[in-house]
C-alpha cells in the first residue's frame, strides 16, 4: 500500500488509503450510532473507538461520520492503515497527507503549515508532535481524523506512534479509530476519564428497523416473523444480513431458506474463511472445530472437548480479538461462538470426521449432565446418536425439563428416539406428558396406549403415579369425566419419595379434576399444596395453573373475595412473566368475566372475555364452552329483544351433552330458563329445564329451576312443593345463585299470601348468601313483589343494608333500560301471552273475550296483570313495550 520511493521527506502514500470508501446505494444510515457519536462529542469526548469483528459495519459507520462532518463544513481526514504503517515515518506521512487534504479549501494557511512538517522516523519525537499540534490548533476549529484498520498495527514502534498521537493530541483534534479488536493504546483510561467513547459489536448489530431498511434497499420485503427469524439467525451481524439478502432474492420459499440459513452457505462460508479463519493459526481453528458442538463453552468444557489445557486462554484471546467469539455474561470463563461461524464449523467438522463429532457430542452430554444441566445433556446425547443414553436422560430428567419450561426440547428429542426405545413404559409416559403439555392429544393417546390404561399393574410406585398422572392429564384435556376418574384420583395420592416434580404434576391434575366432582375443599387443599411446591422449586408455569384453578374453585363455591384475590394474583403473576396470552390464562379470564357479570359489571366482563379470546392456545373443553355461553349471556343481557336473547343462548349450546362442571351447567341453564320464561318461549324453557335434568339429575338446583317453570305457569302449589326440599335443607344446591333464586321465589310466594314475616325471613336467607359474594344479578331478576319488599323494607336488613341499597339502585337502572332480566314468578303467563298478541288488533275487549271464550272481567284482570308487569298504564303502551321486548 506504500511505494518505497520518498518525496519531499515523506513516504509516498497510495491514493486508495486516503480515499473514503464509496457508499453503496443499499447502505443503511446508522442514524442511532451517528447520534451517539455526536452526543459523545457534545459531552467532551475527543476520541471514539469502534471495535468489532470483521463484517460488523465499522468502515461503513466511519464513512457515514465522514460524510456527516464534511457536509457540515468541518474538515475531516481519512486514512486506512496497512502493515506498512508499522513504520512511524510511513504512518506519519499518511496522517499528514490526510490532514492536508482535509483542510484543503477550508484553510490555505493550515494546509501550508501541515505541508511544511517532515514526518519523524521515530515514534516519540516531541518536537514534531509540538509542531503538529500548533499547526492543527491554528485552524481555530475542530479537525476530525478517522483512522480505519488500526488492528494491523502490531510493532511497538507503530503502536507507540499512535499512542503519542493520542497522548499529545492537539486540542482541536478529534479521533475515531476503527479496529477489529481493542488495540494496546491508552483508550481505556480515557474512557474512564470521560474523554473517550466506545462502539462495540453489540452496538453495531442491526436492529429490526435497520435490517428492514437493508432488505428494502435490495427490493426485499419480508414478513415480520421472517424478519425476526433472519435477525435471530444472523444476530444482527451486518455481513451475515448482507450475504443472506444476496441469496434471498432468488429463493422461492423465503421462510424455509431463512430457517436453514447457516455458515455453510457458499458466499458466507467463503467470507468466514477469508475474513475470520484465515487470520487464525491452524491449531486455533482445530480447537474451534473440536468445541463447536457446544453452543456455550466454559474453559473446562472447552478443555474436555479439545484435549487442550490452554483452551480457555485461546478462547479469551479470540474474544479479546473480536474473532466472532464473545464472553457470556460477566463471567470471564464462559464463551460463545457467533451462530453463523459455529454452524460453519459444525458443517466443516461433519465433513472432516462425522464419527469424531458424534463422540464430541456424547462427551459434551456427559459434561452437562455432571454439571446439573439436563437440557443441553439431552440435546448432545441425541446429537451424538447415543440413543440408550438419550432414553436414560429422558427417564431421569424428562419431568424436570417439562415443568421448567423445556417441553419443546423434550418433545423434539422424543421425535428422534427409535421406536423400540419409545415403547419403554417410563419413556412412553414422559413422551405422553410432553405431548399433553403441548396439546397434542392424538400423540399423547398413542404413547399412553403403548403402556395400557391400568396403572395399578405396575410394581414400581413411581411408574404407577407417572401412569396415573398421564391418564388424569389426558382426561382433563379431553373433557372425559367418566366414573373411572374417581379411581385415578384415589391412585394419584400415592407418595413417591425423591420425585418432587411427579408429585407436583399429580397434585395439580388431581386438584383440577376434584373441582369437576364438586370436591372443592379437597381440590383447594391439593392446589394449595401444589402451589407451595411450585413456588419452592421455581415451577412458575404450574404455579400459574394452580392460581387459575384456585380461582375456579372459589367461583364454584361463590367466594367472591377469594375469586378477586386469586384472579388478581394470577393476572399480575402472568403479566410479570409475559404470559398474559398463554394457554394457562383462559380459566382466570373466564372466572374474572363471570364474577364481573354477576356483579352487573358488564363492561369488565366483556374486557376479560376479550382477553380470553386473544389467547392463541387450545383450551380445555369446559373452559371453551363456558366462555362461549358467557359471551351469549352477555349479549343476551344487552339486547332488549327477549326472543333474540333466548336464541343467542340456545345457539351457544353444543348439540351433544355439554362437558361442563355441574355448577356451570346450573348457571347457564338457570340463565337460559329465565330468558325463555320472560320471552314466553315455552319450548325453549322446556329445553333448558330438560337439559338441566339430564346433566344434573335430581339436585336442589334442578328443583329450583322446576319451581320457576311451575310458578310461570301458575302452578304455585307445585312450585312450592319443588322448593320445599331446598328451603328445608334436605336437598342441596350446587350453585349458590340457584339457592338464592329459591329463597327469592319463596319471598315472592309469602308476599303474595300476605305473610310479611315469612317473606322478610326468606329475603334475609337470600341476602345472607348473596351479600358476601356480591351476587346482584339474582336480585335484579326478582319479581316486582320482591323488589317492593326490598325498597320498602329499608332499615330492616341490618348489616345487609349497604348491599340492599346497591341492589335497589340497580333496579332503577334496569327499569330505565327496559330490563331484559326475567322476573321470578312475574313473567307473563301463557294466557296473558295469548291475550297480549291480540292487543295490537282493533278488536274490542268484548271481541277479545269472545275469541278466547272468556268473560270480559277475566280479560280485564289479565290486562291489569300485563300492565303491572310491564310497568305501563295503557293498551298502546303495553303493545309498544311488548314490541321492545320481542314478545310481539
Amino acid at each position: 500500500m506504500v511505494e518505497a520511493a520518498q518525496f519531499a521527506g515523506r513516504a509516498r502514500i497510495l491514493e486508495q488509503k486516503l480515499r473514503v470508501p464509496r457508499m453503496p446505494a443499499s447502505a443503511v444510515p446508522r442514524t442511532r450510532l451517528l447520534r451517539g457519536l455526536a452526543d459523545a462529542e457534545a459531552d467532551g469526548r475527543v476520541l471514539a473507538l469502534v471495535s468489532a469483528p470483521a463484517g460488523a459495519g465499522k468502515t461503513m459507520l466511519l464513512t457515514q461520520w465522514w460524510q456527516r462532518q464534511r457536509s457540515a463544513g468541518v474538515p475531516v481526514a481519512w486514512l486506512a492503515l496497512d502493515e506498512h504503517d508499522d513504520d512511524p515515518h510511513v504512518l506519519w506521512s499518511g496522517l499528514l497527507r490526510a490532514c492536508g487534504r482535509a483542510v484543503r479549501g477550508v484553510d490555505a494557511a493550515a494546509e501550508v503549515r501541515l505541508a511544511a512538517l517532515t514526518p519523524p522516523g521515530d515514534a516519540g519525537n516531541r518536537g514534531f508532535l509540538t509542531a503538529f499540534a500548533e499547526a492543527v490548533d491554528a485552524l481555530g476549529g475542530p479537525l476530525w481524523m478517522l483512522i480505519d484498520d488500526v488492528h494491523v498495527i502490531a510493532s511497538p514502534r507503530g503502536l507507540a506512534c499512535l499512542a503519542g498521537l493520542i497522548r499529545y493530541r492537539p486540542a482541536g483534534l478529534r479521533l475515531v479509530l476503527g479496529s477489529r479488536f481493542d488495540p494496546p493504546l491508552p483508550v481505556a483510561r480515557m474512557v474512564l476519564d470521560g474523554q473517550a467513547a466506545e462502539v462495540r459489536a453489540a452496538d453495531l448489530a442491526f436492529d429490526r428497523d435497520e435490517a428492514g431498511q437493508l432488505l428494502r434497499h435490495r427490493r426485499l420485503e419480508l414478513t415480520e416473523p421472517d424478519l425476526d427469524l433472519l435477525l435471530e439467525r444472523t444476530e444482527g451481524w451486518a455481513a451475515g444480513l448482507s450475504l443472506a439478502a444476496l441469496s434471498l432474492a432468488s429463493q422461492d420459499d423465503v421462510t424455509k431458506y431463512i430457517a436453514g440459513f447457516a455458515g455453510d452457505e457458499r458466499p458466507l462460508a467463503d467470507y468466514l474463511v477469508a475474513e475470520v479463519l484465515d487470520a487464525l493459526s491452524a491449531d486455533t481453528v482445530e480447537l474451534l472445530l473440536a468445541t463447536a458442538v457446544a453452543e456455550t463453552l466454559t474453559t473446562d468444557l472447552a478443555s474436555r472437548l479439545s484435549g487442550r489445557a490452554d483452551a480457555g486462554a485461546v478462547l479469551a484471546r479470540l474474544a479479546r480479538d473480536n474473532a466472532l467469539v464473545s464472553r457470556v455474561g460477566r463471567a470471564p470463563t464462559a464463551y460463545r461462538v457467533h451462530g453463523l461461524l459455529r454452524s460453519f464449523l459444525l458443517a466443516e467438522g461433519t465433513r472432516r470426521d462425522v464419527v469424531g463429532q458424534r463422540r464430541a457430542h456424547v462427551e459434551a452430554s456427559r459434561w452437562f449432565a455432571d454439571h446439573g444441566l439436563p437440557g443441553p445433556a439431552l440435546d448432545h446425547a441425541a446429537g451424538g446418536g447415543d440413543w440408550p443414553r438419550t432414553a436414560e436422560l429422558v427417564d431421569r430428567y424428562g419431568l424436570r425439563l417439562l415443568l421448567s419450561g423445556d417441553a419443546g426440547r423434550l418433545t423434539a428429542t422424543m421425535r428422534q428416539l427409535p421406536d423400540d426405545l419409545v415403547t419403554e413404559p417410563v419413556t412412553a409416559l414422559v413422551a405422553a406428558l410432553a405431548a399433553l403439555h403441548e396439546g397434542a392429544l392424538a400423540v399423547a393417546r398413542r404413547h399412553i396406549d403403548l403402556v395400557g390404561r391400568d396403572p395399578s399393574r405396575h410394581r414400581s410406585g413411581r411408574l404407577r403415579l407417572l401412569h396415573t398422572t398421564a391418564l388424569m392429564y389426558e382426561a382433563r384435556l379431553r373433557g372425559d369425566r367418566g366414573p373411572e376418574l374417581v379411581n385415578l384420583i384415589a391412585l394419584s395420592d400415592e407418595q413417591v419419595p425423591g420425585e418432587p416434580d411427579l408429585l407436583l404434576l399429580a397434585a395439580v391434575n388431581r386438584g383440577i379434576l376434584r373441582i369437576w366432582f364438586g370436591e372443592f375443599l379437597a381440590a383447594e387443599e391439593d392446589l394449595n399444596a401444589a402451589l407451595r411446591m411450585a413456588r419452592r422449586d421455581g415451577r412458575d408455569a404450574l404455579a400459574l395453573e394452580c392460581l387459575s384453578y384456585l380461582a375456579v374453585s372459589a367461583a364454584a363455591r361463590g367466594d367472591a373475595d377469594a375469586v378477586n384475590r386469586r384472579t388478581s394474583e394470577a393476572i399480575e403473576f402472568a403479566a410479570c412473566r409475559g404470559w398474559s396470552s398463554t394457554g394457562r390464562m383462559p380459566p382466570v379470564y373466564l372466572v374474572a368475566a363471570g364474577a364481573a357479570f354477576e356483579r352487573l359489571e358488564d363492561a369488565d366482563a366483556a374486557r376479560y372475555l376479550a382477553l380470553l379470546a386473544a389467547v392463541d392456545a387450545d383450551m380445555e373443553p369446559e373452559v371453551e364452552l363456558s366462555a362461549r355461553l358467557l359471551r351469549a349471556c352477555l349479549a343476551a343481557a344487552e339486547t332488549p329483544n327477549r326472543h333474540e336473547a333466548v336464541r343467542l343462548l340456545r345457539r351457544a349450546w353444543p348439540y351433544d351433552d355439554a362437558a361442563l362442571p355441574p355448577t356451570s351447567v346450573v348457571y347457564f341453564c338457570l340463565t337460559e330458563l329465565r330468558l325463555a320464561l320472560a320471552a314466553g318461549d315455552r319450548p325453549a324453557a322446556g329445553e333448558a329445564l330438560a337439559r338441566a335434568e339430564r346433566l344434573l339429575g335430581e339436585t336442589g338446583d334442578v328443583l329450583v329451576l322446576r319451581a320457576l317453570a311451575h310458578a310461570h305457569d301458575g302452578r304455585k302449589a307445585a312450585a312450592r312443593a319443588a322448593l320445599h326440599p331446598v328451603l328445608a335443607g334436605t336437598t342441596a344446591c350446587q350453585l349458590v345463585g340457584a339457592e338464592i333464586t329459591g329463597w327469592l321465589l319463596a319471598a315472592h310466594f309469602a308476599a303474595e299470601l300476605d305473610e310479611p314475616a315469612r317473606a322478610h325471613d326468606a329475603l334475609l336467607h337470600a341476602l345472607d348468601l348473596a351479600e358476601p359474594r356480591r351476587l346482584y344479578r339474582e336480585f335484579v331478576a326478582a319479581s316486582g313483589r320482591v323488589r317492593s319488599l326490598l325498597i320498602h323494607g329499608e332499615g330492616r336488613f341490618g348489616r345487609y343494608e349497604p348491599f340492599v341499597r346497591t341492589v335497589v339502585g340497580l333496579f332503577g337502572d334496569d327499569a330505565g333500560e327496559g330490563g331484559t332480566a326475567t322476573v321470578s314468578g312475574e313473567a307473563l303467563t301463557a294466557r296473558e301471552l295469548e291475550l297480549l298478541r291480540d292487543l295490537p288488533s282493533l278488536l274490542s275487549l268484548e271481541e277479545i273475550a269472545g275469541a278466547h271464550v272468556l268473560s270480559v272481567n277475566t280479560v280485564k284482570t289479565h290486562l291489569k296483570a300485563i300492565y303491572r308487569k310491564f310497568d305501563v298504564g295503557s293498551r298502546r303502551q303495553a303493545v309498544d313495550r311488548a314490541r321492545e321486548l320481542g314478545l310481539l
